[in-house]
């Protein structure tokens, strides 16, 4: 049985990694449909801290505001 055509070539599939990548997400999972079509998969994204960058400059804020009352 001869050997099907291969409808995609390893470096486009390496680009599109490297683009996923470059974008800050993680890749975990590639697909490629008997069409050649591409898919990358991220992984989900990690639950983020629930302290905002507001509320951590207030807290600090006001930690050095009572660390100087005191001197």
């Amino acid at each position: 049985m001869p050997k099907a055509r291969q409808t995609f070539r390893r470096d486009v599939v390496m680009r599109a990694i490297k683009a996923v990548r470059d974008a800050g997400l993680s890749v975990s999972a590639v697909r490629i449909s008997p069409r050649g079509e591409i898919e990358v998969e991220t992984a989900k994204a990690q639950a983020q801290d629930s302290t905002s960058d507001l509320d951590h400059w207030i807290a600090t804020s006001e930690n050095h505001a009572r660390a100087s009352e005191g001197h």
